[in-house]
């Protein structure tokens, strides 16, 4: 991938190259940094790491394989879990790497399934040809595993393999009636809904698979009630169909079942109560956020509180199309309203000036930025982090002529980078007391001169793509 590709062109051929699997992809600069990610991180276990942080420490996967000594090298079954494996791909793009993570977990689910299947099926294979060898021996093989052996006749009934199970000749009397044209889809309806499958299978002599019913259940004479399982399969040019006895082993799954069943049952219900729990959490979350948006806006003629809705949910809108994980975005929707709580520290001679401020007074409007990074610094949960990022970096610039510290590039927060662009445009569009609004291609004219200098490109082409949606919002939350 050439470096002249902009970052959502290269994130887009990732999609179109890999969407037929479930993935992941990472890039790192020389140093270990993260540049780009995207993708089903959380799915593969991954933590969603911040742009411009270093990785290789916790990113263990990824250790022996730094730095590239070719272009591209691939490493398959990289366990990331003890649930998860993956194949790591691992791409030199100049002073870069690109690591792209497929997940290979269910196809070596089913590897390992189709080797359990075949050891079955050898195994039914030894012991059939050890009951050829000794059935002229009279030795009880069908009736030591309570099974009831038949072999498919020409014209669709069935022929008794001996001996006959005791227990099956209680159940089914008709065994000793007409041993050589029996039909046991007139004893079992359930095997003539199964023998649909198996003519399938028998019309394929050399389909070495063996298939089976699951269980169902029979009342013998006294009324109890005995679990039943039928197989079918091929073996040298016959048609074969086993109909066993399941009992105790059956009995011991059904409960093994149930007490999965159970156990996902209350699984959902904790999983349900903690949804609930962080649900009511947020919403508290948000509430306090709002009202502390609303004391600081109070002072400000500016502000609206249509204002401060809208901004929440430009920034939701942006984030959902940037893949963000949905805790995250529902995060920005409420941090967002919060980037000029700094401005309750202005004096309202300034704050609420209807003319140009003078050079002296927009240097004191700019502590804001300072002022609210203060209010919401040092907070343990991720929403107040994100919060402070957005409070005090939303002015920094892409080109790095913003403040309050000049940082520049993917140095400032994607969340503070979204709002950046989501605040300019609602200002332009809006009257405020200081200026009428703008028509909305005009906004979009100025805005287009901000592109890769005052906002960050990526981001402004995403915020173009959904102009229309944008200004949806803009329309519904008009006052």
């Amino acid at each position: 991938m050439a470096q002249s590709y902009p970052p959502q062109i290269i994130d887009r051929i990732l999609r179109i190259t890999l969407e037929s699997q479930h993935f992941a992809w990472l890039c790192i600069d020389g140093q270990g940094t993260l540049r780009n990610q995207g993708g089903a991180l959380q799915d593969l276990g991954l933590p969603q790491w911040k742009i411009g942080e270093n990785i290789l420490d916790r990113a263990l996967f990824l250790n022996g394989f730094l730095p590239l000594e070719e272009d591209c090298t691939s490493v398959p079954s990289v366990h990331l879990t003890d649930e998860v494996v993956v194949d790591v791909h691992l791409f030199r793009d100049g002073d870069r790497v690109w690591i792209i993570l497929a997940d290979r977990t269910e196809a070596l689910e089913w590897q390992t399934v189709a080797h359990q299947k075949g050891n079955e099926l050898r195994l039914l294979q030894e012991q059939l040809k050890r009951l050829e060898r000794s059935c002229d021996q009279g030795i009880d093989f069908f009736e030591a595993l309570e099974m009831l052996a038949l072999q498919r006749n020409e014209d669709g009934s069935f022929m008794i393999l001996r001996p006959v199970n005791r227990r099956f000749v209680e159940l089914y009397p008709e065994l000793l009636e007409t041993p050589a044209e029996l039909r046991p889809q007139l004893k079992f309806p359930f095997i003539e809904n199964f023998l649909v499958d198996a003519e399938k299978l028998w019309q394929e002599p050399d389909n070495p698979r063996r298939l089976r019913s699951g269980p169902w259940i029979e009342n013998d004479g006294s009324g109890q009630e005995l679990p039943l399982e039928a197989s079918a399969l091929n073996w040298q040019g016959r048609n074969l169909l086993f109909i066993e006895m399941l009992d105790e082993a059956y009995q011991q799954n059904h409960s093994f079942l149930q007490i999965g069943r159970e156990g996902e049952l209350i699984k959902n219900m904790l999983e349900q109560e903690v949804r609930k729990r962080t649900s009511e959490i947020r919403r508290r979350e948000e509430e306090i956020a709002l009202r502390l948006v609303a004391a600081a806006d109070s002072r400000d003629d500016g502000e609206t509180g249509a204002h401060i809705r809208r901004l929440g949910l430009y920034s939701e809108l942006m984030a959902r199309h940037l893949g963000w994980p949905a805790d995250k975005v529902e995060e920005i929707r409420i941090a967002a309203p919060m980037h000029d709580i700094g401005k309750i520290g202005i004096p309202d001679h300034i704050l609420r000036k209807p003319s140009k401020l003078t050079d002296d007074e927009f240097e004191i409007m700019k502590m804001h930025a300072l002022i609210g990074g203060k209010i919401l610094e040092n907070s343990e949960t991720s929403l107040v982090q994100m919060a402070r990022d957005i409070a005090l970096y939303h002015h920094e610039r892409w080109d790095g002529e913003g403040y309050p510290e000049g940082l520049k590039g993917e140095q400032i927060p994607e969340a503070a980078r979204i709002v950046a662009i989501v605040d300019v445009f609602d200002a332009l569009i809006h009257k405020r007391v200081y200026k009428d609004a703008m028509p909305l291609d005009r906004a979009i004219g100025i805005l287009r001169e901000g592109r890769g200098k005052q906002f960050d490109p990526r981001l402004f082409d995403l915020f173009l793509f959904l102009r229309k949606e944008m200004a949806q919002i803009a329309r519904d939350y008009a006052s």
